[in-house]
């Protein structure tokens, strides 16, 4: 197999090809990673993942700038959260607010990005949105927790934000909530979700790499 076969992965996810080698040498269990589940599964979230980080943005003929950006930027966010979706599902951890699976992530992140939502939407008008046409009765009650101030549950946000715009029920501007402010908020989202998949990822590979699977003649540093 050639050894830059899989460089379009490691360019999204940085240190998949440490992961794969250190999957081959654990007879292609995926434990060692500190995950879930089978090889494919690991395969599928990677791609998935490749997805989301290479979409640049719409193309729209007959919308303004901003509303492009708008839904771009939800576009952004249905594809990054999807991918979540499946890295929580390795992780074992699918329950939010995902508190055991960022655990190990700087918590001012999290501060800051629940702070940079709360000022784009200093009107609650996108979470007031959001709490109308939510999934389910958890997303309702994290809704409620984040405006209370409860930051960790900012990533509520994108779990329905990801549901409703799928089903067709949000636009770039909820309730006249200004398209820059949701291109933002969704933006910063999505940097979020990426920037945690790809530390929290290189963190386990780290971790991995000191075990017994370091001596397989299947791996090199």
């Amino acid at each position: 197999m050639a050894e830059n076969e899989y460089d379009y992965l490691e360019q999204a996810l940085p240190g998949f090809s440490k992961a794969r080698l250190i999957v081959k040498a654990a007879g292609d269990s995926i434990r060692p990673l500190g995950f879930k589940g089978s090889k494919f599964d690991f395969y599928r979230f990677a791609n998935r993942f490749r997805l989301a980080t290479s979409f640049r943005g719409m193309d729209l003929e007959g919308f303004s700038p901003e509303t492009t950006n708008g839904y771009g930027a939800l576009t952004r966010v249905f594809l990054t959260w999807s991918a979540f979706e499946g890295y929580t599902e390795l992780a074992d951890d699918q329950a939010p607010p995902y508190r055991t699976l960022l655990a190990h992530h700087p918590r001012h992140h999290i501060k800051d990005l629940a702070k940079l939502c709360r000022m784009q939407d200093p009107e609650n008008k996108l979470g007031a949105f959001l709490t109308e046409h939510a999934q389910s009765a958890p997303q309702v009650i994290f809704l409620t927790k984040f405006q209370e101030g409860m930051d960790l549950a900012v990533l509520t946000h994108a779990a329905c934000i990801r549901h409703i715009f799928a089903h067709g029920r949000l636009t770039a501007h909820p309730n006249g909530l200004p398209a820059e402010n949701m291109t933002a908020i969704c933006n910063a989202l999505s940097g979020f979700i990426t920037d945690f998949i790809r530390s929290d990822f290189d963190r386990r590979v780290k971790i991995s790499k000191s075990t017994t699977y370091n001596t397989s003649p299947y791996y090199s540093s």
